[in-house]
């Protein structure tokens, strides 16, 4: 059932009364003597143009803010003044540390000023001049597949948290909405290289699909973040760096750029979201940690799946490149999940060895 509002509005005799009031020139007006604080905003770089950064002043910013939020559940934005009878919309992300970073507005800045889109930004034509094999060319066809499910679910994460979360943390609500713009552009230029010209979808990754499975159906917020910014997207970096290092022709350099260019802005919210909850409340740390020995193993079934693996190895002339990229993704991993207050997690996970298992 939707909602229903507490009055019927339009038999309700005061707003009848006030209407007519109006319409006949009798203004209040005590809505402009409320006004609690005025700022002065200015663009500090003319370059970037008016930012959030600029106009986070005062009450206007999030330095005021309390860790758990009490005052405010309804849609109206940090610092408007907030008359009695406001409706809840029933958020259940009202404390601070659960969702905040301090970099969440100048990524989202970032995210707009780097926008592109699929359809023009790519020179689609230069991919008639490749020199793939056929096997080469349904290794990337099968990769692109795996890139068009990995896009959808770094739209749908997202999604599912932002309606729980304050409008207070506005900065980072936007920047989920950028995500789940990234991310499904992500999945439309993958699905269009897998498609064009004599184009063809690969396999669906069973390993893949629990991987996915495990990121969106993360308990918590925290949980979430850390399986889709710590995990899903390095692993999105990884194959879009790979993909640009075996590259034959522009298009394929500049979707791999464009793709990882994407992924790697998220993982810098991932970090410091997660090391502002570990610095906040300790107790997290190990939650964290629990879910995440959870996620690195389904991280080996993908690293190790030969919809993965075998496309690599295809395309990159042998195993020896493909298990560097994956020693350096391992690598990579293991100093994020440290500098974001997790510790050193080498000895509880099983990555390394997986690594092990392919050098040998």
């Amino acid at each position: 059932m939707s909602y229903i509002a507490p009055k019927d509005f339009s038999q309700d005799p005061e707003i009848l009364a006030q209407v007519t009031k109006v319409m006949s020139g009798e203004l209040d007006l005590s809505w402009m003597e409320s006004i609690r604080e005025r700022i002065t905003a200015r663009p500090t770089q003319a370059r970037r143009g008016l930012t959030l950064d600029d106009i986070n002043l005062g009450s206007y910013g999030p330095d005021e803010m309390p860790e758990i939020i009490r005052h405010n559940f309804s849609m109206a934005p940090r610092g408007a003044i907030l008359p009695e009878g406001l409706p809840s919309l029933g958020y259940r992300l009202n404390r601070k540390s659960e969702v905040w970073s301090d970099r969440a507005a100048s990524i989202f800045e970032e995210a707009k000023s780097r926008h592109w889109a699929p359809a023009r930004s790519i020179d689609w034509k230069a991919l008639d001049d490749h020199d793939y094999s056929d096997n080469e060319q349904r290794a990337l066809q099968q990769l692109y597949t795996s890139l068009t499910s990995i896009g959808l679910i770094t739209a749908d994460v997202p999604s599912r948290w932002v309606w729980l979360m304050n409008q207070e943390f506005h900065e980072v609500k936007y920047l989920m909405c950028a995500q789940m713009i990234d991310g499904t552009r992500i999945a439309e230029v993958s699905r269009k290289r897998a498609l064009y010209g004599v184009g063809a979808l690969g396999v669906d990754c069973q390993p893949l699909g629990e991987l996915l499975k495990m990121v969106f159906e993360s308990g918590t917020y925290p949980c979430a973040s850390l399986s889709l910014n710590l995990v899903l997207c390095p692993f999105t970096q990884m194959l879009a760096r790979h993909l640009e290092f075996v590259s034959r022709n522009a298009a394929d350099t500049q979707i791999s750029t464009l793709v990882a260019q994407d992924a790697t802005r998220f993982i810098a919210y991932g970090v410091d979201h997660v090391r502002g909850v570990v610095g906040t409340r300790e107790s997290e740390r190990e939650t964290l940690n629990g879910h995440l020995d959870l996620v690195e193993n389904g991280l080996v079934g993908v690293l190790g799946a030969r919809e993965i693996v075998e496309p690599l190895i295809l395309l990159s002339g042998g195993l020896d490149p493909v298990a560097r990229t994956y020693a350096r993704l391992v690598d990579e991993h293991f100093a994020r999940c440290e500098s974001a207050g997790l510790g050193d997690r080498r000895q509880r996970s099983p990555l390394p060895a997986f690594l092990e298992l392919i050098r040998d």
